[in-house]
């Protein structure tokens, strides 16, 4: 019975171990379809974990970017899976990694929006981001 009491109790201290902060959105005007998403996820867990999408009810979809330099211009390329190794933090920050997320509805400074974010795992949390001019 222990046994499968602690096996049940894995999962959520595996996500004890995570952290997110500083979760913000950048506001935009209305006409522009996508706003710029920026948070940090730290990872305390013994092992690594790795990001494999987020989602929110308030956006058609969110996507993870990464700037890079080629050719001589800065472009944005989606990532699919963003490593976390173990005691280790993921910025997500202007310039570097960012999310792209595209609202139902036009955002304004101080809305609040719950994102969950989803694991190689399939474990997820939740989390809220706020909107700043």
């Amino acid at each position: 019975m222990r046994i499968l009491l602690l096996l049940l109790l894995i999962p959520c201290v595996a996500r004890a171990d995570l952290t997110i902060e500083n979760a913000w959105i950048k506001n935009l005007p209305p006409v522009v379809p996508a706003r710029a998403g920026y948070l940090t996820i730290s990872n305390t867990n013994a092992a690594a974990v790795a990001v494999v999408g987020l989602h929110g009810e308030a956006f058609e979809r969110i996507e993870m970017h990464r700037t890079v330099m080629k050719n001589g211009t800065m472009k944005m390329e989606p990532v699919a899976k963003l490593a976390i190794e173990a005691d280790a933090t993921l910025r997500f920050e202007p310039g570097g990694l960012h999310l792209m997320m595209y609202p139902r509805q036009p955002t304004r400074p101080g809305d609040s929006y719950r994102v969950t974010v989803e694991f190689d795992d399939g474990e997820t949390l939740d989390f809220e981001m706020v909107v700043k001019p």
